[in-house]
């Protein structure tokens, strides 16, 4: 699936961290096997988000699920739209949901303030240019801290970086 070796070097090491990934995922996913192969440091960091995300204390973890949806439709990054769509669907959301979400982010199942944060999210990935201070200050007086809007858009980057990096690395043929 991807253009990588295996990383022979941090074998150990790499057995103990796949096995805490099939604990959380109930899988080695194709992305934590590429970042473990390059280096061990780089699946632990990948983790460590990944968990930041999940056990956020004012963002609802499944509106993080959402973002990476809308980017990676949006991107064409077949195995994020795989995955976050299977992710989706098993928490009970319908596809109706799921497309509406991927044709426009606003309209995430959430409330008026989470639907404005992803949108603002999405926002500052493609159009960061027309990010201005009434849109933080929106996102504030909805009652979302400076640590809430940066997780968003940090979360939003990660999947776009992330996306690029495992397209790069993947099997393809001209």
């Amino acid at each position: 699936m991807f253009m990588i070796q295996k990383n022979q070097d941090q074998q150990e090491q790499l057995e103990k961290i796949f096995k805490k990934v099939k604990t959380i995922y109930g899988e080695v996913v194709p992305q934590m096997e590429l970042l473990g192969n390059i280096e061990a440091e780089y699946l632990e960091n990948f983790l460590k988000e990944a968990m930041r995300s999940l056990r956020h204390p004012q963002i609802d973890p499944d509106l993080f699920a959402f973002i990476r949806l809308h980017i990676a439709f949006r991107e064409d990054y077949p195995y994020c739209k795989a995955f976050n769509t299977k992710l989706l669907l098993s928490r009970k959301y319908s596809q109706n949901q799921l497309d509406k979400a991927v044709e426009d982010i606003f309209s995430v199942p959430f409330d008026e303030n989470h639907q404005a944060l992803a949108t603002f999210a999405i926002k500052s990935m493609y159009q960061s240019h027309l990010c201005i201070a009434s849109d933080f200050e929106s996102l504030y007086a909805m009652g979302w801290s400076q640590k809430d809007v940066f997780d968003a858009i940090s979360h939003a980057g990660m999947i776009l970086k992330n996306g690029r990096i495992l397209m790069t690395y993947s099997q393809k043929s001209l």
